[in-house]
């Protein structure tokens, strides 16, 4: 398989595949039958009280309904089928109502070490047990024992935030030969696409962002039919059946925007929020591992582009020609009665003038129907606008007072940055005083070591009676000397007579001492 084969693959096959599975001897649910298996489940959760689980399959009945319709029953004894994803109920209708024998799940907890999560799925007194092995599907390995017979895997893909094709790769892996796989993404080209792209914002199904993120898993990729049947030829499956479905609306809702996308050669049918595909394992591992249309921009401009340029040339070619008539059916709409009175003359080539003024009077009220028609849906496009520009306005309204409090916000934080820079400046300040108190306490006791050294000195001294004596005769000897040599200087005459005296007398004092 080459990348221009798969493309022109998934585009020849479109218009063939049909909604419903058909062409095999396979047993499927009635559509009776899952709405009755999905509303005696959702009585039962609502009256157990799980608000969490109940609001969830509320908003997913109409899908949950339409999957049931196309996952075909266990042939024989010892069915196995795998559940990626599990959540709600699917992996106890598949074992209850399906008929598969062993129903194992994948689930990711990161904040749970168990490798294998236990859980009990109840519907009243009946309860399944289901073994769930608890890792991120995005590895390159998985833990996953034996091999199955059919593989679940709906609302998943697009959460997966690295390398898809290496999801399908281990999908293809652990399926067996003619293995089924039931799968269902969201489809990004919508009526709820198109209403957000006609008011300026993202045609996203899912976009918005919480200020807690750790409970809300986000949409990575969101898929068009093209990408999804790609994605499912490039991994070794033959899609038998596929479906896209008004979930969360009808067509009848929305016929304003679809009348619009009618008018760009758009079937009303594609547009639904939700694609539902049941594909055959055809062949063993994935044939095309890195699809241009999911991986290489430049492989998408060389190979899928061209292909589709060709469409959207013609359906611009197809609304030109469209809008091109509109005039002319305005103004026969507008002088109807120049059709009636428009009798044929008495040529002879108008053998059947009231024939032709029959057909003509049948053409001029289809043409009044059609611009009854167009008056209605514009008068619907105004309520559509009208609806749509209020919301706008609340939009705008909730994304001012985010903004405001994002500015109240970043005052009170930088006002608590400067409360910090504050203390971190009076933290460092006490420690300066701190290493100063410390280094003053440490020479005082120096000091104190010093004096108290000194007071012992001085003690020692007091207590020697003798020494005490030799200190008094010293200091008066010291004295007499010092008032001798005083008096010498200041007259020399009595400095040279008194000298051979203050010798003799030093030398007696220092005898003394």
């Amino acid at each position: 398989m080459n990348q221009q084969w798969l493309i022109d693959h998934v585009l020849s096959t479109a218009d063939s595949i049909p909604s419903a599975p058909s062409g095999d001897d396979r047993s499927y649910l009635s559509r009776g039958e899952a709405e009755h298996i999905v509303d005696t489940t959702l009585d039962y959760v609502g009256a157990r009280g799980d608000e969490t689980e109940y609001t969830y399959m509320r908003g997913h009945r109409e899908r949950l309904i339409h999957t049931l319709t196309m996952i075909p029953k266990a042939e024989g004894d010892g069915a196995r089928l795998l559940d990626i994803g599990s959540y709600g109920h699917m992996a106890y209708w598949a074992k209850r109502h399906l008929g598969y024998e062993t129903v194992v799940g994948i689930e990711w907890h990161p904040e749970i070490s168990d490798e294998v999560i236990h859980r009990n799925l109840r519907v009243g007194d009946d309860v399944v047990e289901l073994k769930s092995y608890n890792f991120d599907i995005s590895e390159s390995s998985w833990p996953v024992e034996g091999a199955f017979d059919t593989v679940f895997f709906f609302e998943v893909l697009e959460h997966i935030n690295s390398d898809p094709m290496g999801v399908m790769e281990q999908i293809n892996g652990i399926l067996r030969e003619g293995g089924v796989l039931a799968m269902s993404v969201p489809n990004a080209i919508s009526y709820k696409t198109l209403r957000e792209f006609m008011v300026g914002m993202p045609p996203w199904t899912y976009w918005f962002y919480e200020p807690d993120l750790s409970h809300e898993p986000r949409h990575c990729f969101e898929y068009t039919p093209i990408v999804f049947r790609s994605l499912l030829a490039a991994s070794g499956m033959e899609t038998e059946a596929f479906r896209i479905i008004y979930a969360y609306s009808t067509q009848d809702k929305e016929q304003n925007i679809l009348g619009i996308a009618e008018t760009l050669g758009f079937d009303s049918d594609s547009f639904g929020e939700t694609m539902i595909a049941l594909a055959t394992k055809s062949r063993e591992g994935v044939p095309l591992r890195y699809p241009d249309v999911l991986y290489s921009p430049e492989g998408y401009y060389n190979t899928v582009y061209p292909k589709l340029h060709e469409l959207l040339h013609a359906r611009i070619q197809a609304f030109q020609n469209r809008t091109a008539q509109a005039p002319e059916l305005e103004a026969m709409t507008e002088r109807p009665e120049q059709l009636i009175e428009a009798k044929p003359t008495n040529n002879e080539h108008d053998s059947e003038p009231a024939e032709r003024v029959s057909a003509l009077e049948q053409e001029l009220a289809a043409l009044s129907l059609d611009r009854d028609r167009q008056r209605k849906w514009a008068v619907g496009l105004q309520e559509q606008g009208r609806t749509l520009e209020s919301q706008v306005a609340q939009l705008l309204f909730q994304s001012d007072c985010w903004m405001q409090r994002e500015q109240e916000l970043s005052s009170e934080l930088a006002e608590a940055n400067e409360r910090v820079a504050q203390a971190e400046n009076e933290l460092e300040n006490t420690r300066e005083w701190g290493a100063r108190v410390s280094q003053e306490n440490a020479d005082l006791r120096s000091q104190v070591d010093e004096l108290l050294f000194a007071c012992d000195c001085y003690l020692q001294q007091i207590n020697d009676p003798g020494r005490c004596v030799r200190v008094i005769r010293q200091r008066r000897f010291r004295w007499a000397l010092d008032r001798t040599k005083s008096v010498a200087r200041k007259t020399p005459i009595a400095r040279t007579v008194l000298r051979p005296l203050y010798r003799s007398a030093k030398k007696a004092v220092k005898r003394r001492m």
